[in-house]
């Protein structure tokens, strides 16, 4: 399974570690953040297809939530494959990049087709939907979202710039996700809020998606990839999977992270679709969803200003975790009057603010166990490093929109009624707050564990030294 070293990096006596000098200049990163702007795009669309295919094709909850559950699972097993294929790809533009080219079409044509149901029998709508959303996930999502998520540990290897690409990536995807948020619900229902209105709106956020994903392509260059290094002869031969696999789960920081990130998207995925159920039917507007993502970029412009300081005085780890202890707070308050709108907006806002540390951190976090690994096999696995974590994200918000439809037919919901009962209504309760409580607390305990971020440095320093020994 490799060779594996002492626990404890080796470093010269009174060695003071730092980290290299920055690489990538403010426009680059910009335009880097681009490709996550782009990404939260789709997968902010995607987040309200349930309430799309529930309140206006008119599919049962039920069904909805097994169908995109089993469509994300297998989604998720592509991703493993989607890691060994960027680990060996080869081309002009590097190990990861070209992929970005090469999906920016795909990534329109796909989307567009998913929010594009005919008027067919409820047979043919589940199989449009299943057929659609396999096309957009394994042959779209997939291959553009893992080379991206791969290219911050092939463009630089200093840990505050790896913060500060994922500040960055963060903030972009964060604005698309919000102006999905804000902007699609209450433009949709002023364009009457039929199919054809949700199918013309979705195309103009897929093109806008399409474009910010070329735009990451022209503006990344990689530095650390399998060539060049295999140039320098500091690498492997082709590590298989089945030995890759064991060493991911030997890697201890990498076991922790996969559980963050598995279980985070559990919760993006409820806050992006039960929200529009809860204003609905709690509080008895939809388009307070529209309100509430506007009182959001409150803590948006806060929290992404005040990440990079945090990060620089307390490392990714602390700063993340103090989120989402600001978080839980938040959520545990709601308690107090589930059904106030007041009190919901204003907790909303801490509760955006908690988790947009972890956002801000969540792939350098990542990226930070590829050089773990590698220091602890003498093996470098970066595609399958984050394609894996990749799989359990999936799986999570698989997870978090399977849970929507069948908490709701659990509940007694009833698509496209005006009303709904109390027992749906309690559902809707639970989505909303309850669950979050709860996957909270599990992030504070598996954060505090996370101990990389004072070991990284040393690492690295001796990972130098190896080279050039």
């Amino acid at each position: 399974m490799g060779t594996i070293v002492n626990e404890q990096p080796i470093v010269t006596e009174n060695a003071k570690p730092k980290q290299p000098e920055r690489e990538i200049p403010t426009r680059r990163l910009l335009g880097d953040s681009m490709g996550q702007f782009g990404l939260n795009i789709s997968s902010g669309l995607l987040g309200l297809i349930t309430y799309y295919y529930t309140d206006v094709v008119g599919v049962s909850a039920a069904i909805v939530g097994t169908v995109l559950l089993l469509t994300k699972i297998l989604d998720a097993f592509a991703d493993v494959g989607m890691g060994v294929l960027v680990d060996r790809t080869k081309s002009k533009y590097g190990q990861a990049r070209p992929w970005l080219r090469w999906m920016t079409i795909p990534m329109f044509v796909s989307l567009l087709l998913v929010f594009s149901v005919p008027d067919i029998s409820p047979t043919g709508k589940i199989i449009y939907a299943v057929v659609t959303n396999l096309i957009f996930y394994i042959l779209v999502y997939t291959p553009t979202s893992i080379p991206y998520s791969s290219l911050m540990a092939l463009t630089t290897r200093n840990n505050y710039e790896r913060s500060l690409m994922g500040i960055f990536r963060s903030a972009g995807g964060y604005l698309s996700g919000m102006i999905v948020a804000i902007a699609f619900i209450p433009m949709v229902t002023a364009m009457g809020g039929g199919r054809k209105e949700w199918t013309i709106l979705a195309g103009v956020f897929a093109a806008v998606a399409a474009i910010g994903i070329f735009v990451a392509f022209l503006s990344n260059k990689e530095k650390y990839n399998n060539v060049q290094l295999d140039e320098l002869g500091f690498f492997q031969d082709k590590v298989p999977l089945s030995q890759g696999l064991k060493m991911l789960f030997a890697n201890k920081y990498w076991v922790q992270i996969l559980i963050v990130m598995t279980v985070v998207n559990v919760l993006f995925a409820l806050n992006v679709a039960a929200g529009s159920y809860f204003a609905k039917y709690i509080w008895g507007n939809v388009s307070l969803v529209g309100l509430m993502g506007a009182i959001g970029l409150i803590p948006v412009v806060i929290g992404f200003a005040l990440s990079g300081p945090f990060i620089k005085r307390f490392g990714k780890r602390n700063t993340a975790l103090g989120g989402i202890i600001i978080a839980l707070i938040a959520a545990v308050i709601r308690l107090i009057s589930p059904e106030s709108i007041v009190l919901g907006l204003v907790c909303s806002i801490f509760q955006a603010l908690g988790t947009i540390p972890l956002m801000a951190v969540g792939t350098a976090l990542t990226t930070d166990t590829i050089e773990y690994g590698e220091w602890k096999f003498n093996k470098r696995l970066v595609g399958l490093t984050n394609s894996v974590i990749a799989f359990g994200s999936k799986v999570g918000t698989a997870i978090g929109t399977a849970m929507i439809g069948w908490f709701l037919a659990l509940g007694g919901y009833v698509e496209q009624a005006a009303t709904q009962g109390a027992g749906a209504k309690q559902a809707i309760i639970a989505l909303n707050i309850y669950v979050p409580i709860v996957i909270l607390l599990i992030l504070a305990v598996a954060l505090y564990k996370y101990k990389l971020d004072k070991e990284y440095p040393k690492i690295i320093q001796e990972l130098d030294a190896r080279k050039h020994s």
